[in-house]
């Protein structure tokens, strides 16, 4: 195509021209997108190698940083391996390219020199900062340098000129926003404030060095601890002691935890001053001897000054002037070689005054005038009052009264001026930082105004858009929360409904069982005693193994009632807990005596181990009873040998009732569900069942219920535990498989005072079958009147007691049962059905019964689950016997009442 020309280089428009500006316009817009990929690639190839030669840099800074983290920490650990560690890392920091190293290296160098004492070289870092700021406009060396410079001046007496030179750099440390250089401004700024006796000033700079301590990102620890031992020496110059005990104790677990031993000697400094003002004059010379030791193991020159002169002080104030020259003037070549002026004067002081002490008047006085002259000139007017003072004793025990009165007066002509002039001081630090609060609140408020202003035209751009997205947002939220409200209250109505119908069939089914409690018991509580009657009468041995199966059958069926309708009950809420001081020794004495018999035809031994002193506890005594006769019949049940024991033990003001056996344990697996109703374990069925002739109930739990096991439906350990839940008692249980169990309740103690001399004398019936051998049951002479409208149970009654040698008097109301009385029969025995079909209240006829024939011993028997009635009797203390009766029960009752009619223990 030839030699290409910008488009405005050709010839008049024709058609060659139009068609090569054609031309041209095509290739250059062809060119274009692939210069500009080759310069994005260019350009992301720059950057990628930039971040590459970034990132050593990057690493360098880090590690060096760390590095000198390190070295600040080692300085109170060990300050000449610090000083040696330094030394050789100076070049390499120095010449770093970041500021932040150079800068960090100089903090370093100024740390050291502190903890030295070495001022000189605390100028020197001090001044080299100063030139690092100006070079780069970094106000964190700025504020470091001068807050260095105030340590330094200030140790050199010259605490009035170096604050308010200090107090300039205020905005900047500000303006920095640097936890570093607010938290050094601070500690410097106490310090000074310290020194010139302005402790409310000094205190709140301290405490806000605290703060910013906490905040830096690196050498939080080592600041904090120089900020807390500086918190001590403020309170110890406000001679607030206790104070300065407290923040020296912190300090010390702070330094501990660093390992600073050359900060744990001069926390041992400041615990000698602490002591020494509260007199404890021994306990400061201990600690100011441990501060020496620190010093002279760490060559640090000022701390030994400083431990010397205070040792020297130990002795001048115990007047032991001999003893204290020679510590204070070690002392002052100490401070004069590491160059603390204001330290040497003190020491001079000190010197001073031991020689007055000697008699030497004259030349003491010029030692002490001549530390006076230092500190009128560094203006730490606060020491200087403090020399006025002493030397005015000193004068005063020398005898020269004039010149002591003299000094007297000039120290109080100084006190009144510090506090004149402190006063005027603040009010003036106060009035000036309140101006300029003003001038920074008016800037502030200038430069919001114009921000205002600049942002007011945008804002409103976009007020519009944003309110049609949060109008957006609010409809789309509130639709939301709407079907989430919707959802949520429908199932929640639905799980209300669900649970009301499953407390509706619950009630239903307990009042069921409750209302059906008395029809069900009459007919079973008939045949039982009809059958121990037909067993008495029975001759013939064929038919005994049958005989015995159905009284087991039978002792099953009266269990399974008791257990349902106990259950029931409970779950109905029928019975109520009343709590009152209950006697454990006489209950659990009434247990045993009601189940030994049963233990001892399985050929096991049930024992008690009760405490000497009685135990009383605050329990329901019927709930508590049924628990005890619960949790022992189980033991008996379900232990093939061995033994069962029931004790009472006083654990942290609660009595521990357990119920130990060796019997066959309960399996791991069913530990969850074990208190559960209708489970039972498969520990007996994997142990192949035992031959148990004396167990009829439920201690551990499965599923099924099978022939050859031991009889038991899974509903005792429910009934102990909801009994338990009554009562508000902790109960729970240990177990091996195959080696036994151990069933315990806990329950509150109670003075024994408070407890009753006996039990309650109600017990719900035994849930035991008696003997399978009816013979074993020994004949009875005696006389029994029974109130019965039944006349098939009316008929058992009599078949029972008539085969026992009883006589027998029967009725169907009071009206008859008052005839056979009237008849001359005097009972010794009256059993009285509670639901006559007169409409009598069996109770009252029982009462009415006893009343007549005061001799005689009575029973109210019952198939109900709870009435009126009943609460009366148990209340009163009436024997109450349950349908369907257990013969072996009613026999035990009446041996007790027809062979020894004094013996009225289960009577009223």
């Amino acid at each position: 195509m030839g030699t290409r020309r910008p488009v405005e280089a050709l010839p008049a428009p024709d058609t060659l021209g139009l068609i090569q500006a054609s031309q041209v316009g095509m290739h250059y817009s062809v060119r274009a997108p692939a210069v500009l990929r080759w310069l994005r690639q260019f350009l992301a190839w720059g950057c990628s190698a930039l971040l590459l030669a970034c990132q050593p840099m990057a690493l360098a800074q880090e590690a060096d940083l760390q590095a000198q983290d390190a070295l600040q920490t080692l300085t109170y650990q060990n300050l000449a391996l610090a000083k040696a560690q330094l030394n050789a890392q100076a070049p390499g920091w120095m010449a770093s390219p970041h500021v932040v190293v150079r800068r960090g290296h100089l903090d370093t160098v100024i740390a050291v020199g502190l903890e030295e004492g070495q001022m000189d070289q605390v100028d020197g870092a001090s001044a080299a900062l100063l030139a690092l700021s100006a070079e780069t406009g970094d106000d964190v060396a700025r504020v470091t340098a001068h807050s260095a410079r105030a340590f330094s001046q200030g140790a050199r007496g010259k605490a009035g000129e170096v604050l308010q030179a200090l107090n300039l750099m205020e905005p900047v440390a500000l303006r920095s926003n640097d936890p570093q250089a607010l938290w050094i401004f601070h500690l410097a700024r106490g310090s000074l404030h310290n020194t010139m006796g302005q402790f409310d000033l000094a205190l709140a700079d301290i405490l806000r060095s605290k703060d910013f301590a906490l905040q830096r990102p690196r050498q939080a620890q080592v600041s904090l601890l120089r900020s807390q031992t500086y918190a001590g020496l403020v309170h110890l110059s406000m001679k607030n002691f206790d104070k300065t005990l407290e923040s020296i104790d912190t300090a010390q677990a702070l330094a501990k935890e660093l390992g600073a031993t050359l900060a744990q000697g001069t926390l041992q400094l400041n615990r000698g001053y602490a002591q020494s003002g509260r007199g404890r004059l021994e306990a400061a010379r201990a600690a100011y001897l441990a501060a020496l030791q620190a010093g002279e193991s760490s060559g640090v020159l000022w701390l030994q000054a400083t431990a010397l002169n205070n040792l020297g002080d130990f002795h001048l104030l115990r007047k032991e002037y001999s003893l204290a020259e020679p510590y204070v003037r070690r002392a002052l070549a100490k401070h004069q070689e590491a160059g603390d002026a204001a330290g040497a004067a003190m020491a001079r002081c000190n010197v001073g005054f031991a020689l007055m002490g000697q008699g030497r008047v004259d030349e003491g006085v010029a030692e002490v005038k001549a530390a006076l002259k230092f500190m009128q000139d560094a203006g730490a007017r606060t020491t200087e009052e403090l020399i006025l003072e002493e030397l005015s004793r000193m004068y005063e025990q020398a005898g020269r009264y004039p010149e002591a009165v003299a000094t007297a007066r000039a120290q109080q002509a100084l006190a009144k001026d510090i506090l004149r002039a402190d006063r005027e001081q603040a009010v003036a630090e106060l009035q000036a930082r309140f101006d300029a609060v003003q001038r920074d609140r008016q800037i502030e408020t200038l430069a919001h105004q114009n921000s205002l202003k600049d942002i007011e035209i945008s804002q409103r751009q976009g007020q519009f858009v944003l309110a049609i997205i949060g109008a957006l947002v609010v409809l789309l939220a509130a639709g939301v929360i709407g079907v989430l409200y919707r959802r949520t209250r429908q199932a929640n109505l639905s799980l209300l409904e669900a649970k009301r119908r499953a407390d509706s069939a619950l009630h239903d089914k307990s009042l069921f069982l409750a209302t059906a409690s008395h029809d069900l018991r009459q007919p079973v509580h008939a045949m039982s005693m009809l059958v121990e009657a037909i067993g008495l009468r029975n001759r013939n041995t064929a038919i005994t193994p049958l005989l015995a199966d159905l009284k087991n059958s039978m002792a099953a069926m009266n269990q399974l009632f008791n257990a349902l309708l106990d259950l029931s009950k409970l779950e109905a809420g029928a019975s109520a807990s009343h709590r009152v001081p209950v006697d454990l020794n006489v209950l659990v004495e009434e247990v045993v005596h009601m189940l030994r018999s049963q233990a001892s035809s399985g050929g096991l031994q049930l024992r008690m181990r009760l405490p000497a002193c009685g135990a009383a506890a605050k329990a329901d005594p019927m709930l508590l009873k049924q628990v005890l006769l619960n949790l022992v019949h189980n033991a008996i049940r379900y232990t093939p040998e061995g033994q069962v024991l029931v004790s009472v033990r006083a654990r942290d003001r609660q009595w521990l009732v357990e119920v130990w056996d060796t019997g066959i344990g309960i399996a791991a697996a069913d530990d969850r569900r074990l208190f559960s109703p209708y489970i039972r374990s498969s520990a007996f069925q994997e142990m192949g069942g035992f031959e148990n002739p004396h167990a009829n109930g439920s201690q551990i739990n499965d599923l099924s219920i099978h022939a050859d096991s031991v009889e038991g439906h899974g509903l005792g350990l429910a009934v102990v535990a909801r009994c338990a839940q009554l009562m508000g008692a902790e109960y729970g249980y240990q177990s091996r498989l195959g080696k036994g169990s151990r069933f315990w309740l806990r329950l509150a103690a109670t003075p024994q005072a408070d407890a009753p001399a006996t039990s309650v004398a109600t017990p719900p019936a035994p849930k035991h079958a008696p003997d399978s051998d009816a013979m074993s049951l020994a004949d009875l002479r005696g006389r029994c009147l029974v109130v019965e409208d039944d006349p098939q149970v009316l008929r058992a009654w009599r078949a029972l007691l008539e085969g026992w040698g009883v006589e027998l008097r029967s009725a169907t109301n009071a009206a008859e049962a008052v005839e056979h009385l009237n008849a001359g029969f005097v009972p010794a025995a009256i059993f009285c059905d509670q639901r006559l079909r007169s409409g009598e209240s069996g109770f009252a006829v029982l009462q009415e019964l006893l009343a007549r024939c005061p001799a005689a011993s009575g029973a109210m028997v019952s198939g109900e689950l709870d009435s009126e009635d009943l609460r009366a009797a148990d209340q009163d203390g009436y024997l109450v016997l349950r349908k369907p009766l257990d013969p072996a029960v009613l026999h035990a009752v009446l041996t007790r009442w027809l062979c020894d009619p004094q013996d009225l223990s289960l009577a009223r």
